[in-house]
């Protein structure tokens, strides 16, 4: 006699399952796989910062660039000035200065002592911002300073 295929019993089958996914939820638990997530937490974090650190440190090179250029244009513009210490007659020509912008010459600067007396205000202010100074004053003031800064002192300014 042949014995009854045994059916299956879905109630325990389901019960099986709960328990499965129960254990499997728990898995997360396992210091391995939490450690892996605290890991990557961990290098995000670290890729962040080293994000940061790299805009701070375009931010300090910009910064060293500019002192450069204040520095390099500082020590040519010293010798200008000292080549202009003999400047006392307005048709004698003007050693330029430069720009602690650029760092560049200043291609607009007057080529003698009488050019420069004879700039605008707009030409002034430009040279002026130009060379780190304030723009403010009157026209007659600011022509003063630009000679000094340009190192006319053998002729009253």
């Amino acid at each position: 006699m042949e014995h009854p295929l045994e059916q299956p019993d879905f109630p325990l089958a389901v019960r099986s399952l709960e328990t499965l996914t129960e254990q499997v939820a728990r898995c997360q638990n396992l210091p391995a796989i939490d450690g892996g997530r605290r890991l990557a937490e961990v290098l995000e974090a670290i890729r962040g910062e080293m994000r940061e650190m790299r805009n701070e440190m375009r931010t300090i090179n910009r910064r060293l660039d500019g002192l450069d250029r204040k520095v390099t244009a500082g020590t040519r513009n010293a010798v200008a000035r000292a080549q202009n210490a003999v400047v006392v007659r307005s048709n004698m020509d003007l050693e330029p200065l430069c720009s602690v912008i650029t760092g560049e010459r200043l291609d607009r600067f007057p080529g003698t002592l009488g050019q420069l007396d004879r700039l605008g205000a707009p030409e002034v202010n430009s040279l002026l911002e130009h060379l780190g100074e304030p723009v403010e004053g009157r026209l007659e003031d600011k022509k003063r300073q630009l000679k000094h800064l340009a190192g006319v002192v053998t002729r009253q300014v």
